[in-house]
């Protein structure tokens, strides 16, 4: 079988290294960092002037018509360089649910997300409990619309998004529902929080936040359907975009053992250096090919919760390897904020723990083994 890219994914991640190569120097980041916003809207709309923000999207809503797996490609293109933008909560987990399960009005929005004028993000994680099981209220209206009390935590992007795709609870019962709510509705109210990498994330309070039945994607029958499909893309997209980090990481190191050499040897010369490298690699190759396999069968409309669970297992355990190993090799300029490797090193650890830890993914396979 041939395994290698095809042409037009060739291309979808050779102009993503073009827009964001030409743009992610270390400067620029540094810059969009000390902004209020924490985001660099001026590459995300070379993004869309690209129609890379259009990946997934259908082309009678002005995307390109494909697939997850090609999406990935640029997902993980796109974490070599670190880049300050909404790029898995707006165009996996936020478009990718509308695509499917939109109705033709929802649908409206994918097309402002497509050029750049609407960023959507998506508030999954709470304080107690997990993503899979939400304990936020949605109580019926008996109308088809919600009314939504909870509290959502690590939202990206919320203070410039403009609307955000929020998972709840409906009262009395199992069911879920997945709600759109604008960012800037009445009862909500969002708190800055401090991410490990730099990323703007927040606290977003929901207080009796009413939604009419237009704001429903789905219905409560298919409520947790609808959040699977969420959250099994999700990580395996985040497992994408750091596979990217993790590479570049190694990518760097391995040029730092060349550069630096100690009792005038290269140290990647030095036994110790060099096992740590080759481990490295290993783990990099490792998370990318059990996110390709995750991707392609997601990509055929396959639901394979186990092999989503290995993938984001390997990008936690296999990516936390790597960024010790490559802060270590480094020694003190490992943690300079004036040199790039302690951004990587951020981007794995805030990755880590997003959606669930090495640890529990080992015990949702362990749990599917049991059944």
């Amino acid at each position: 079988m041939d395994f290698s890219l095809s042409e037009t994914q060739t291309e979808l991640v050779g102009l993503t290294r073009q827009i964001l190569g030409d743009r992610m120097t270390l400067t620029h980041l540094k810059e969009v960092e000390r902004s209020e916003e924490g985001f660099d809207r001026a590459t995300w709309l070379e993004l869309a002037k690209a129609n890379l923000l259009g990946i997934v999207v259908p082309e009678e809503l002005g995307g390109l018509g494909l697939g997850f797996l090609d999406l990935c490609l640029v997902l993980r293109e796109a974490g070599r360089h670190v880049p300050p933008l909404p790029l898995v909560p707006c165009l996996v987990s936020g478009v990718m649910p509308w695509v499917k399960y939109g109705t033709p009005a929802q649908l409206e929005t994918v097309r402002s997300v497509v050029s750049g004028e609407f960023i959507t993000t998506v508030a999954l994680a709470e304080h107690r409990g997990t993503a899979q099981e939400p304990q936020a209220q949605a109580t019926p209206d008996g109308n088809g619309g919600y009314t939504i009390t909870g509290v959502k935590t690590t939202v990206p992007f919320a203070d410039v998004a403009s609307g955000m795709l929020v998972s709840a609870r409906v009262a009395g019962s199992d069911d879920i529902v997945i709600v759109a709510v604008p960012t800037d509705a009445a009862g909500v109210t969002s708190v800055r929080q401090v991410g490990q990498n730099y990323e703007h994330i927040f606290e977003v309070t929901l207080d009796s936040v009413v939604v009419g039945s237009e704001s429903v994607l789905g219905s409560r029958d298919n409520g947790r359907e609808i959040l699977d499909f969420m959250l099994s893309r999700t990580m395996v997209a985040m497992t994408a975009l750091i596979g990217g980090v993790c590479d570049q990481a190694v990518r760097i190191t391995a040029q730092y053992t060349i550069d630096r050499k100690q009792f005038d040897r290269q140290i990647g010369t030095f036994q110790a250096v060099s096992q740590r490298m080759a481990d490295a690699y290993i783990n990099c190759q490792a998370i990318e090919l059990t996110m390709l396999q995750a991707a392609t069968h997601l990509d055929e409309g396959r639901e394979v919760p186990d092999e989503v669970a290995t993938a984001k297992w390997w990008a936690c355990e296999g990516g936390n390897q790597i960024g010790h190993a490559c802060l270590h090799i480094h020694g003190g300029i490992g943690i300079d904020l004036d040199y790039a490797i302690h951004r990587y090193f951020l981007w794995i650890k805030q990755a880590e723990f997003t959606f669930g830890s090495a640890t529990q993914q080992l015990l949702r396979l362990g749990a599917m083994l049991a059944d």
